[in-house]
């Protein structure tokens, strides 16, 4: 073995003592103790606000303290929204709904005529469309014809109209509709799928005027 190669195999020798030994500095630098306390305790802040404000989130309208969900609540309502932190019930206790309903739009048309416009139900897709469009088809069921999601209904008018829109006949007006009709109750007369009654009910959800601008 040549003398550079005794050098080198000293060197490498040294290094891993060196790497080894207590005395080596770290590679790392060691975090400041107030700045990761201070994180810790924004941490902290911030998820006590997150309870206390899921706590009144979840309390009911008419119970005592309705008024103090008010106050708390309603300021960051838009803010707690747009983020997607509200909480509900709906997981653990959902409302069991005692109505089966499903939507349909009517657009008219200038000239007088309707042209109908419906989404998605179960009961007229055969099992692949059931899956392809189900998410569709729970979107303008649960939150489509429903005041609680009211901002969204000039969208929705101007999606359809913007779909159905022809330079010849334009789109006037769009009005969406909810056809319903009670389940009959299942302890006392059991009814099969294939035989529950027609939504023969109907209540118009909201009316929308067309205007120029929602063409361009």
């Amino acid at each position: 073995m040549s003398r550079g190669d005794d050098d080198l195999n000293n060197a490498r020798s040294q290094t891993d003592i060196d790497l080894r030994s207590s005395d080596a500095p770290e590679c790392l630098p060691a975090k400041d103790p107030g700045t990761r306390r201070f994180f810790e305790v924004l941490q902290t802040i911030a998820t006590i606000i997150f309870l206390v404000v899921t706590a009144f989130w979840l309390t009911p309208d008419k119970a005592p303290s309705a008024v103090l969900k008010q106050v708390i609540v309603n300021p960051i309502k838009t803010f707690w929204l747009f983020w997607g932190l509200e909480q509900n019930w709906a997981l653990f206790s959902p409302i069991i709904k005692d109505i089966n309903y499903h939507t349909v739009g009517i657009i008219t048309r200038q000239d007088g005529s309707n042209e109908i416009w419906e989404a998605p139900r179960m009961d007229k897709l055969d099992l692949l469309e059931r899956f392809r469009q189900e998410k569709y088809r729970k979107w303008s069921i649960d939150s489509l014809p429903w005041p609680d999601h009211k901002e969204f209904w000039p969208y929705i008018a101007r999606y359809v109209g913007r779909q159905k829109y022809r330079a010849d006949n334009p789109p006037a007006k769009f009005t969406l509709l909810l056809f319903w009709t009670k389940i009959p109750p299942p302890l006392t007369s059991f009814t099969s799928r294939g035989k529950l009654p027609p939504h023969t009910s109907c209540n118009n959800v909201f009316t929308y005027e067309y205007s120029a601008e929602d063409f361009r």
